[in-house]
C-alpha cells in the first residue's frame, strides 16, 4: 500500500466539484482512499484523521488544491493522481457552454447570461465577500455558498442588499433548487 499526492498552487475549486472528483478517483482500480480538497487548515485536519496528510501538504494555503491517494501500489496511485486533473476539468465544463470557457469577470459572465439575476459565489472565504459585493453592485441577488466569511462582512452585505431590494443567501448556504435548476 502507498499514499501519494500533489499540491497545485492557486488552483481553486468549489467543494461540490472536489467531492465529485474524489469520488471518481476513489472508484479507480487499485485506489483504497482519496481526497481532493483545498489546502485549508480544516481540510488538512481531516487529512490527518484519514491518514492522507502528506508532508508536502503541511504548508498549503486556502487557494492550493491538494490531491491525495492511498492505493494498492504505486502504479494505481500515479494513475489516480494523473486522472485528477481530467476529472476536475470535466466537472468544470458547464452544460450549454460547449467550449467549456468560464467567464473571467462580471462583464464576461453577464455577457454570457444577459438575463441573469442571481450570482452564485463559491470561492475561498477570504475572497467571497468582495465578489458577493461586486455581484450586488451589478444588481444581482447572491447565493453565497462559501464559508468562513467574517460575520461583520456578512452583515454589511445583507444590509447593502436589503437597501437595494436584493437578497443574499448565505454564507455557507448549502445547495438550492431555483426554478427547477439545482445550484451547488
Amino acid at each position: 500500500m502507498i499514499t501519494k499526492g500533489i499540491v497545485k498552487k492557486g488552483e481553486y475549486y468549489d467543494s461540490v466539484t472536489l467531492m465529485l472528483a474524489a469520488k471518481r478517483l476513489g472508484g479507480l482500480p487499485g485506489v483504497i482512499d482519496s481526497a481532493v480538497v483545498m489546502g485549508t487548515a480544516e481540510n488538512r485536519a481531516i487529512l490527518v484523521a484519514s491518514g492522507l496528510l502528506l508532508a508536502e501538504f503541511e504548508h498549503s494555503i486556502d487557494s492550493d488544491l491538494l490531491v491525495a491517494v492511498r492505493a494498492e501500489d504505486e502504479q494505481a496511485a500515479d494513475a489516480a493522481i494523473a486522472g485528477a486533473g481530467d476529472a476536475l476539468k470535466s466537472l468544470r465544463t458547464r452544460p450549454g457552454n460547449a467550449a467549456g470557457a468560464l467567464p473571467r469577470g462580471w462583464d464576461q459572465a453577464l455577457a454570457m447570461l444577459p438575463g441573469a439575476n442571481l450570482a452564485m459565489v463559491s470561492v475561498a472565504g477570504r475572497y467571497a465577500g468582495g465578489l458577493a459585493l461586486q455581484a450586488l453592485q451589478q444588481g444581482l441577488h447572491v447565493m453565497l455558498f462559501s464559508d468562513n466569511v467574517p460575520l461583520e462582512q456578512e452583515i454589511d452585505l445583507k444590509r447593502y442588499a436589503a437597501e437595494r431590494g436584493l437578497l443574499v443567501m448565505g454564507p455557507d448556504c448549502g445547495t438550492a433548487i431555483i426554478n427547477g435548476a439545482p445550484l451547488a
